[in-house]
């Protein structure tokens, strides 16, 4: 009987209700849209760290950690690897080489880390042969001798970028819905080359009206890129002797991922083609990258397990090497719930208004009821469901609400490319997948309960304090 009457009296006064329940559906609809949006980031962010920046499990030498000297190569690198060949938990595994270089181009010049690889083991570890960017090559596939696979922003470093209108782009922006007066205004500097994006930014922002270049400008700019595959670059290095020595690749392929440290210090190359020249022997190598297997309950114990067996290397799992992306992995959810726990405490207090406002109107009623018998107990019980029946019902709303964008946007994904660079900084994506696990909408109920009991402890002591002669008397 409590529980019907306490549904009935919610829908009492409907616009009052339906007041706060329109709050708490759009408070529930933000929180988890934007706890979705932060899962996305964060799956995106730990994807990368593992399969493209560090894998799982990476070992080296410990003095290598210390002082990056081609000698300190990874001890035991025979038994290391049998080991990995015949482990269950281990999916794939490749090894590096690893070169503090300078390279150098006719326009420009720049340190890097140029890491010897072997491209068929490495695309079992690593998905950067998926982040070729587009015109920009192809991953080890080209035929000329010495290639190497740098990113677009070593490439903007060493000027192998220029931007030119072509007829392509202006097709492209008129399909996109330019006007003929910014397609005339383009085919001023059309086929004109700018050998730096400073420069050509310039010259657009010179020709073109602010609003077409808010509307246009992303698209003009990546549209004109040229990147100048094929490109020589020379570099310089320390070998094992210690002397100098010096080698020339050429660019065969340019990638882009969403991290700016990462692509701005690694190119790579066929170990094959620098092994010689830098003085390696065979099984020298400086890092060991380890994926294991989707199903695996505990990477430290993996960690530890080769720790014990190779004490003189250095195993470090990819919380320790980003330690940015496994602060967020451990610590996620709990940030889910104070997001929620903000919207939710904002909220409790428009439902302690409303449900004090139904008490004060309902005196003599509620006098009534504990002069023919109702006692305290169940007074406080119906303010109670009154208070979580309000709540529930505005959250279940959000949830599902909230849930249906999360689905939405998942798929077609949210491009906040006018801060790309700055995301990228951090090695987060400007394109995200908003997700969210089913478990959080369970965790998401039982904190709408707590606060709903919460929320109704206010109202109810107001109705306990009634006298039953006094409130049968208000008008």
């Amino acid at each position: 009987m409590i529980w019907n009457i306490s549904w009935k009296n919610v829908w009492r006064n409907k616009a009052r209700s339906m007041v706060v329940v329109c709050a708490v559906t759009l408070g529930t609809i933000s929180g988890v849209f934007v706890a979705g949006m932060m899962n996305g980031w964060v799956d995106q962010r730990i994807h990368s760290a593992i399969h493209t920046e560090v894998s799982h499990i990476k070992i080296q030498n410990p003095e290598y950690l210390i002082n990056e000297e081609l000698k300190h190569t990874v001890p035991n690198f025979t038994e290391i690897s049998d080991f990995l060949d015949n482990s269950e938990e281990v999916k794939a595994w490749t090894k590096h080489t690893k070169i503090i270089a300078m390279a150098s181009t006719s326009r420009g010049s720049t340190a890097l880390s140029l890491k010897g690889i072997n491209p068929e083991e490495e695309m079992r570890v690593s998905d950067l042969n998926t982040l070729i960017v587009e015109n920009g090559g192809n991953y080890f596939e080209s035929t000329f001798k010495n290639p190497i696979v740098i990113s677009e922003k070593t490439a903007d470093q060493l000027r192998l970028i220029n931007y030119i209108i072509s007829q392509e782009l202006l097709d492209s922006i008129a399909f996109l819905g330019a006007d003929n007066s910014l397609i005339n205004s383009l085919n001023s500097i059309k086929d004109k080359r700018f050998i730096t994006e400073k420069k050509f930014k310039s010259q657009l922002e010179s020709i073109l009206k602010p609003n077409d270049i808010r509307k246009f400008g992303a698209n003009i700019m990546n549209l004109a890129k040229n990147y100048k595959v094929r490109s020589k670059i020379r570099f310089t290095f320390t070998g094992m002797d210690g002397g100098m020595v010096q080698k020339s690749f050429r660019v065969c392929g340019i990638y882009k991922t969403n991290n700016t440290m990462f692509d701005q210090f690694n190119a790579f190359v066929k170990n094959e083609n620098i092994a010689g020249i830098a003085g390696f022997q065979a099984n020298d190598y400086h890092e060991v990258n380890v994926i294991l297997n989707d199903d695996i309950k505990n990477l430290n114990s993996f960690r530890d397990n080769l720790s014990s067996r190779y004490s003189n290397a250095d195993v470090m799992t990819w919380k320790e090497l980003a330690p940015d992306a496994g602060m967020m992995a451990d610590f996620m959810t709990m940030y889910y719930y104070i997001i929620m726990g903000v919207i939710f405490f904002a909220l409790a207090f428009g439902i302690i208004n409303t449900m004090l406002m139904s008490v004060l109107e309902r005196i003599k009623e509620l006098g009534m009821l504990m002069a023919i018998g109702m006692n305290k107990k169940r007074v406080f019980n119906m303010i109670m469901l009154e208070t979580i029946f309000l709540t529930i019902v505005g959250s279940i709303a959000g949830m599902v609400l909230g849930g249906a964008l999360i689905g939405v946007f998942g798929k077609i994904g949210m491009n906040f490319a006018s801060v790309q660079e700055g995301f990228e900084a951090f090695g987060w994506s400007a394109m995200v997948y908003p997700s969210i696990d089913i478990s959080f909408f369970f965790g998401v109920t039982v904190m709408v309960i707590i606060i709903a009991i919460l929320s109704s402890i206010i109202p109810a002591l107001k109705a306990l304090k009634l006298n039953p002669v006094e409130a049968i008397r208000t008008e």
